[in-house]
């Protein structure tokens, strides 16, 4: 697999990232989502599906160790967020009947607010780990990326 190839995947990824997780803004303001768009487990989103798949080539490579960390932690505390907005007992009958998260109450609503604000932490240091993976890439030779593969 060439360079550019190797790129073009991580970026996906790294896009993919990015869109689950306005997904997860999307959801937790209160806005309809696909719950497919916003997938609890980390090895279910498209980000999961390439680290684990595909981008396992880069697995002996340091910075792609430091990614793993931060983008389980993300989904442990999207699961937080999505037990609050979709667990039947605190809905009720409009979630029953509609599938709505109905309303939160204050208490739930400033969790949910303070899970996000962590959430979106973690995501920052998950993209600055990308980010550090993209440049060892850009770094290696084609000999050291062929190695590799």
């Amino acid at each position: 697999m060439t360079k550019k190839e190797i790129l073009t995947q991580l970026r996906a990824a790294k896009t993919a990232h990015i869109q689950w997780r306005s997904y997860a803004q999307a959801l937790t303001s209160g806005l309809p989502v696909d719950q497919d768009h916003v997938p609890v487990i980390h090895t279910a989103c498209k980000f999961g599906k390439w680290y684990y798949g595909p981008g396992q080539q880069l697995s002996s490579l340091e910075t792609y160790e430091a990614i793993e960390v931060p983008h389980e932690t993300l989904h442990r505390i999207y699961m937080k967020i999505f037990k609050i907005l979709f667990t039947e007992e605190d809905r009720g009958l409009l979630h029953k009947l509609f599938g709505s998260k109905g309303r939160l109450d204050k208490r739930q609503q400033a969790e949910v607010d303070g899970l996000m604000q962590n959430l979106l932490s973690v995501s920052r240091t998950l993209l600055e780990a990308i980010a550090l993976l993209e440049q060892e890439v850009l770094q290696m030779s084609d000999e050291e990326l062929e190695a590799l593969y």
